[in-house]
């Protein structure tokens, strides 16, 4: 879904050794006009970045006017050397992953509502942060019971590491610490106005890049059309995405439900509501945990639910997985395509949580009723990974449910 463009073999042979993607050069011309349009064919319906050394500015524009043709989402990498082969491969790969971010956090396109590198946020970059979206009136309500803090639907929380995170309504108006293991807290309210910003509202305006987004995400998975396709759906807001995605590439698609002794309240049924609206099959499949398997150091928690999903997908060539490269820095790093349990895709690796949640919403999809609440992940109701916050929203659910 990525491809990193350089102008030269030998500055593209350098981008191979430093970066896991796909590389490209423009066989070393010094204009765009010489490039073999069979080469620019290439870069349709992916995610561009063309890596630029010093000398490399004028070609460098010319190319991001042509591939735009090509690929909408398309953007210039420059390096502090002549050349590309001359930089530091420290250097390249952390701009390769600041430019993924940037994509992430500060959507491509001018007319977006709220995602924009010119909206004001002045956020400062990292490749692990995220974004998500405050999505109902209760889920601001929670917020504001448990921080002391007015918050509005729609409001645009920035996921920083450490659970720290930043809330936007547009202007900054709060950040909280969300840290496991320790007290969630307020670290610092802003005097500003807060606005409620219906959620449609904010998934219709950002309907271009999204669909953008979808193209490139099916151009991708349609590389296994001749493969048998499960998907791992565990109910949650990235699993539903890759679900909906694979769908729409697929005639027959098996979502796999591993079902634990330990699920959050309406998991069930919601899986079974969406396989039944997208008209896919779902294979259920238990997977029976113990309280002494729940442990941040151990992890046999999933190991328990990944040996289920194993034996669940055996009959299976290729899984559509839904993991992102901002969840963790270990999906990250991985490929776009891995060989683990079998060959296992990710769809919507470039993807932020916000982009998840409005995707979701744009294709007539309501997300499980604890992200209305105020959860960021699903997990188990014993995860060791959930907050202060989290035990106190679902123990709200509970209570009222």
């Amino acid at each position: 879904m990525i491809v990193a463009v350089a102008r030269a073999r030998k500055d593209a042979k350098a981008l191979s050794h430093a970066l896991n993607c796909e590389t490209l050069s423009l066989g070393g011309v010094r204009s765009v006009k010489e490039v073999n349009p069979e080469l620019l064919e290439k870069l349709r319906d992916k995610i561009v970045l063309f890596f630029a050394g010093k000398s490399e500015e004028k070609v460098a524009e010319e190319f991001l006017e042509v591939a735009s043709e090509k690929a909408p989402i398309a953007r210039i990498v420059k390096l502090s050397k002549k050349a590309v082969r001359n930089t530091r491969m420290e250097e390249v790969r952390e701009k390769f992953e600041i430019e993924k971010a940037k994509i992430r956090l500060f959507f491509n396109f001018e007319d977006v509502f709220y995602f924009s590198s010119k909206n004001g946020l002045n956020v400062d970059l990292h490749p692990d942060y995220d974004a998500y979206f405050i999505l109902s009136k209760e889920f601001a309500e929670n917020m504001k019971e448990f921080f002391g803090v007015n918050f509005g639907e729609g409001n645009l929380i920035i996921r920083k590491l450490m659970n720290e995170e930043w809330i936007y309504s547009p202007e900054l108006i709060a950040i909280v610490s969300k840290k496991i293991g320790e007290k969630c807290k307020l670290i610092e309210k802003f005097e500003r106005e807060v606005s409620d910003i219906p959620i449609k509202k904010i998934a219709e305006k950002n309907r271009r890049f999204l669909e953008t987004m979808e193209k490139i995400s099916t151009a991708f998975l349609r590389k296994f059309r001749e493969e048998s396709i499960a998907v791992p759906f565990s109910g949650g807001k990235d699993s539903l995405t890759a679900l909906i995605l694979a769908k729409k590439v697929f005639k027959d698609v098996t979502a796999v439900y591993v079902k634990t002794n330990y699920e959050v309240p309406f998991t069930e049924n919601y899986v079974e509501e969406v396989c039944q609206k997208l008209g896919v099959e779902l294979k259920v499949v238990e997977a029976n945990l113990r309280e002494s398997d729940f442990s941040l150091e151990s992890r046999s928690c999933t190991k328990v639910k990944m040996d289920a999903l194993k034996k669940a997908v055996e009959d299976f060539s290729v899984l559509v997985v839904g993991d992102r490269e901002a969840e963790s820095r270990v999906r990250r790093l991985r490929g776009e395509v891995v060989q683990r349990i079998k060959t296992e895709v990710f769809p919507i690796k470039y993807w932020s949580g916000a982009m998840v949640q409005l995707y979701s919403i744009l294709n007539g999809f309501k997300l499980h009723p604890l992200y209305y609440s105020g959860f960021y992940r699903l997990g188990c109701s014993n995860c060791p990974s959930m907050s202060e916050w989290e035990h106190f929203v679902l123990r709200k659910v509970i209570e009222s449910n």
